[in-house]
């Protein structure tokens, strides 16, 4: 757990993650109790079924084990608090999502869920008793009784720690570990009512997708491990090994399998989903207090909380929910500070929301410059690069294309200068001095009376530029290290799968300025109810003060949005000739994010419209957000 000197991390974040955890175990047995009913099931001898389970659940044995596997969910349970986070990560490129998974902390964390998931298979084996109990059993051959390798419970045990790796790597992968928090507020008893269902469908359906790839996985090096273990304990080989194509039809080990898969999914997935609700549900900030050491926790100093970023967005979910729902506290919000009468609770409140919707604003208005002017030095660069094509007239000789005057190249061994502004320019007597100072250039860098071959030495020169000096245009003070004429760097670069792992994502820088993009929808609701409800509340007018701030920064996000919703994207446009109907595929969630954001900007401009009718033509604003303005009133937008 991070920074547990925090306040809320101390009295809130510890509570509700214990609360979680223990509704977790606490829901373990009943989830033990179904997988019992299921593995040991006899539909012909339904009433021995039955005795046989009510047996094992109650026996000595069966609590003992349930207990380990209750320790197990709690020991998973308490790592969820690990690597959890509240901002979606947007990686820009494949070696970004490889990394995001093999960095030494995270691969840790994998293994621990491998162990993990490794001993809880075995539990799951001990419960059901019989040959998978046991590494080792005892089996009858012509020589007598001899201690043999119980390959099952091997299987099994192995595919626990299979299902280990593939929750591991999936909870990164899949951005499990981030928070979602709900648009509509539920009780939690509904909440996992609802999720119940559903886990279980999923469980078993992924489970069985991945039990078909662990059978063929086993089939080819399952010998790995049976000899090893055969060798250092001094076992026999099993009657019929597992990893043959006999020992893979074993109908009754498939169903075993299958269902301790599907166990270990729903357990540990029921625990994620009950810490992530737990921790997102709505905490009542406190607008404002009369001791100086509890500050803290006010909803102001919680709204601009930058350590924690967690109690950043809690703060911003109530300060949402009591701007819409909540009409004692909007009351206190509106409400004057004593002494002096200021309304120190609402300033506070509307220059943290203002704040955070000024930087996404600032960011977006950086990004559309910066692809503004990228496409207008492409555009120019490709003008200027067909401007200095050379053609070859046969009567005038050399010609530089859209110039009426000849070319007359530069006599053979003529230097070329790197500090000339045009490559068809000649050196001048200053630069000729520099030349002269630097050094005579090589004799394939010389021009010839051909451009094209000086076009081959610049370029020749661009790239011995670019493999020489990257360690020294970094660190031009430091000595270069011994790695360093190794041009590790260069070559690195110039291989295909370095390249393959390197190049940008579609859409993904796009999408990583929206990632904290729910904050930004929580201020706009905020702001827009609060302004709502001030026309009937607001007996001060605490509101009407910032009334101008508040639609002129709402007003430059919506035209922000707008514009960058029009920017190209780098996705590549198709041919006409190459469309082909597309399934309808789920919104991304990022671009989730965006498309609710701009919704909520309209929404937010409207319902303060809706509220204020022309009274608003009387706000100080610029003209362009004037029209815009007026647009709304309108209804045009």
């Amino acid at each position: 757990m991070r920074q547990i000197n925090h306040w809320y991390m101390r009295d809130v974040f510890c509570w509700r993650t214990g609360a979680s955890v223990a509704w977790s175990v606490l829901l373990q047995p009943v989830a033990v109790s179904l997988y019992l009913l299921l593995i040991t099931a006899n539909l012909l001898h339904p009433y021995q079924w039955i005795t046989d389970w009510l047996g094992v659940i109650f026996s000595l044995k069966g609590i003992g084990y349930s207990c380990l596997l209750g320790l197990v969910i709690c020991i998973q349970a308490c790592s969820n608090a690990v690597f959890y986070q509240v901002k979606p990560v947007v990686h820009l490129n494949r070696l970004s999502i490889i990394w995001n998974v093999i960095c030494p902390s995270r691969f840790l964390y994998i293994v621990f869920h491998v162990v993990l998931a490794g001993f809880f298979a075995s539990c799951c084996t001990g419960l059901v008793g019989g040959q998978y109990g046991t590494l080792v059993t005892i089996c009858e051959e012509e020589e007598g009784f001899k201690e043999c390798l119980a390959e099952e419970h091997l299987f099994l045990v192995l595919y626990g720690m299979y299902m280990g790796v593939l929750y591991g790597v999936n909870y990164f992968l899949q951005g499990s570990n981030c928070f979602e928090f709900p648009a509509i507020q539920q009780l939690k008893f509904f909440q996992v009512k609802g999720y119940l269902s559903w886990s279980l469908y999923n469980s078993a359906l992924g489970t069985l997708k991945t039990t078909a790839y662990f059978y063929l996985i086993y089939f080819i090096f399952g010998t790995i491990p049976k000899t090893w273990l055969l060798y250092n304990l001094d076992l026999h080989p099993p009657q019929l090994a597992v990893n043959s194509l006999r020992g893979l039809f074993n109908l009754h080990l498939f169903w075993s399998t299958w269902l301790t898969g599907t166990l270990l999914y729903h357990v540990w997935g029921l625990s994620l989903f009950l810490f992530k609700i737990f921790n997102t549900e709505v905490y009542r900030f406190a607008i404002e207090t009369s001791f100086t050491e509890a500050s803290d926790t006010c909803l102001y100093k919680a709204l601009g909380e930058k350590q924690q970023p967690l109690v950043q967005y809690l703060a911003f979910q109530d300060v949402a929910a009591l701007a819409e729902y909540s009409d004692g506290r909007r009351k206190e919000v509106y409400s004057l500070s004593q002494p002096g009468g200021h309304p120190n609770n609402w300033n506070r409140i509307c220059t943290e929301c203002l704040a955070m919707i000024e930087s996404l604003t600032s960011r977006l208005m950086t990004h559309e410059e910066m692809v503004t002017n990228g496409m207008a030095q492409n555009k120019r660069a490709s003008s200027e690069g067909d401007k200095s094509d050379v053609q070859l007239d046969p009567k005038r000789g050399y010609m530089a294309a859209g110039k009426s005057e000849p070319y007359i190249p530069a006599p053979v061994g003529t230097p070329y200068s790197p500090y000339t502004s045009s490559v068809f320019e000649m050196p001048t007597a200053r630069q000729r001095h520099l030349d002269s100072t630097l050094g005579q250039q090589p004799a394939e860098l010389s021009w010839a009376a051909s451009p094209s071959v000086h076009h081959r030495s610049h370029a020749r020169l661009r790239e011995e530029k670019e493999k020489q000096t990257p360690y020294q245009s970094r660190y031009p003070s430091r000595p270069a290290p011994f790695w360093a004429n190794w041009h590790l760097e260069y070559r690195i670069k110039q291989w295909r799968v370095m390249e393959y792992l390197l190049k940008p994502l579609p859409e993904a820088v796009n999408r990583s300025l929206f990632t904290d993009a729910q904050l930004h929808i929580w201020a706009l609701e905020a702001l827009s109810s609060f302004v709502a409800a001030s026309y009937h509340e607001d007996t001060y007018g605490v509101v009407q003060g910032s009334l101008s701030d508040i639609m002129t920064t709402m007003l430059a996000l919506q035209i922000a949005v707008d514009k960058h919703f029009k920017l190209p994207t780098s996705v590549s446009k198709k041919n006409l000739s190459d469309f082909r109907p597309l399934k309808a595929a789920p919104v991304h969630p990022d671009d989730g994010l965006r498309l609710d954001l701009k919704s909520t900007v309209k929404t937010s401009l409207h319902r303060v419209v809706a509220t204020f009718g022309p009274n608003l033509r009387n706000v100080s604003a610029a003209p362009e957000y004037k029209r815009r303005l007026l647009d709304f009133m309108e209804y045009k937008q």
